[in-house]
């Protein structure tokens, strides 16, 4: 029975809020309406887009993104006909369109961008491209020796294959690169040449129809990062360490931070070689995930020496806010909805200067919410939580992914999610909901965190008895995302234990 209690906070916490992508909190508004953004205009342009995954014939590519169920134009064209506008001057409509993987040829990613842009033109609608920097890369067998894929150890033991945890299920691809080897270094200056040329190339065509505005960017990333391995689940980066100048015995005075850095040069070291391909620096974001420390810490389980946690930075993968952050490009967060995730951003964005950002990977529920059949969150609220708060670009997942029964793809075709994009379209404010549209409350896993340090001790001196009933209640309020009353029940608890 005490196992039992111990646990059950935690896990139906874990269920319900803790997916490795997050989202936003009530802050107060970031001032970026007269940053130039725009080639020296001072009239800023917000996007709203849409996530076009494209063909492909890589079974490792098929197996984690949807497949395209029609052309990129008749995709474009069924966004446009369903919201009835591609916006206006400030406010542009806009598709993006990815991964732009090392499988594809670049001859591919030539013919990708062109007709990319071309469908652009033709729409009036805005235009933007989404580079997987890292994941995908079987095409570059080359690259698949001990110097250029990572350890799981300083004995240089090769890592079984990269870990991805984008459903309950997690699957795995080709071993995760090490991000600073040469060869790998090579590749990355080589893709984004092209990338740049095609920019430069498809500009030259946008601005001569005085259309320049319908680039909205490059994602120079796919949640970058340094994943796990698959088959043990351990930490990977020694190849990297290594290759900084660090050994068994002379590792870096912090594992983690060291880590985390790495993982900063890489997106940097991308960014900068599209901008010298020739992508403009304020066209380029970068791409992170990460769990938001309130959630984090509410799943400490200090009295509990076998549920020991892993660091923060080891958690999120060394994807903390700040390595978003670089001289040539705007920072980019996945941003579901979640706790404490834009409380995180905002602080990271008061250091840099309020600068503009932008949410690339996300829509109005949680996936893991959308596996237990939730409902999410209004998509006007959604959208407020981050246009009003300094958000650029806002790129939604599900358009036209999968089945019409879909959660995301509902969520992102639906009527009122469709009147969102329209009233943002039009140029109105957007409302907020600092509730999350039902996700926990910060000061509710504050609370939870409360209980799960205090509660071991209770059960130990006094049994489980008095507090059975309401951790039973309290898993399943959790578990179908009945917050307001979980909370209230929480409040019980700790009156139990607290006396």
């Amino acid at each position: 029975m005490k196992h039992r209690l111990l646990h059950t906070i935690m896990i139906a916490v874990f269920l319900a809020v803790c997916w490795s992508h997050s989202s936003v909190c009530n802050n107060a508004p970031l001032n970026t309406n007269d940053l130039p953004v725009n080639g020296g205009d001072s009239v800023q342009t917000k996007y709203l887009a849409f996530q076009i995954f494209i063909p492909t014939e890589n079974m490792n590519e098929r197996a984690n993104f949807p497949p395209l169920q029609q052309s990129i134009e008749d995709t474009v064209g069924d966004i446009i006909r369903k919201i009835g506008t591609v916006g206006s001057k400030n406010r542009k409509l806009g598709f993006i369109v990815g991964p732009l993987s090392f499988n594809n040829t670049d001859d591919q990613i030539r013919q990708l961008m062109r007709s990319s842009f071309s469908v652009a033109l033709r729409h009036n609608i805005a235009v933007g491209f989404h580079i997987d920097d890292s994941m995908f890369w079987d095409r570059l067998s080359y690259l698949n020796k001990l110097e250029n894929i990572e350890w799981m150890d300083w004995n240089k033991t090769p890592n079984t294959g990269r870990r991805l945890d984008w459903s309950s299920t997690p699957t795995k691809i080709m071993p995760q690169l090490c991000l600073n080897s040469s060869a790998v270094r090579k590749e990355v200056h080589m893709r984004a040449v092209v990338i740049g040329e095609e920019v430069k190339r498809g500009l030259v065509t946008l601005k001569a129809a005085g259309k320049d505005r319908l680039f909205l960017g490059i994602i120079s990333g796919w949640e970058t990062q340094i994943g796990r391995d698959f088959d043990t689940g351990k930490f990977l980066g020694y190849c990297a360490l290594s290759n900084k100048g660090y050994s068994a015995k002379h590792p870096p005075a912090n594992m983690d931070e060291a880590r985390a850095n790495i993982v900063k040069e890489f997106i940097d070291f991308w960014a900068k070689s599209l901008a010298v391909g020739g992508v403009p620096d304020k066209k380029i974001y970068s791409q992170i995930a990460f769990m938001s420390k309130i959630v984090y810490d509410a799943a400490d389980t200090p009295n509990n020496p076998a549920e020991s946690k892993r660091s923060y930075l080891a958690t999120i993968n060394f994807t903390p806010p700040r390595v978003a952050f670089g001289q040539h490009h705007y920072p980019g967060f996945s941003t579901y909805p979640a706790v404490g995730h834009l409380d995180q951003i905002h602080m990271e964005l008061v250091k840099n200067g309020n600068i503009p950002w932008a949410s690339l990977e996300g829509t109005a529920i949680d996936p893991g919410d959308a596996e237990k059949g939730g409902s999410g969150m209004s998509m006007e609220a959604y959208l407020g939580n981050l246009y009003n708060h300094g958000a650029i670009l806002v790129n939604i997942f599900g358009w036209a992914v999968g089945s019409p029964s879909n959660p995301f793809r509902k969520i992102a075709e639906s009527q009122k999610s469709i009147e969102s994009y329209q009233k943002f379209l039009r140029g109105e404010k957007m409302k907020e909901d600092s509730t999350l549209g039902g996700a926990p409350s910060v000061g509710f896993i504050s609370k939870l965190h409360k209980v799960q340090k205090e509660l071991p001790l209770y059960v130990r001196k006094y049994g489980p008895n008095d507090v059975k009933a309401l951790a039973d209640a309290i898993e399943k309020q959790i578990k179908s995302a009945q917050y307001t009353e979980a909370e209230k029940t929480a409040d019980k608890i700790l009156v139990i234990i607290e006396k």
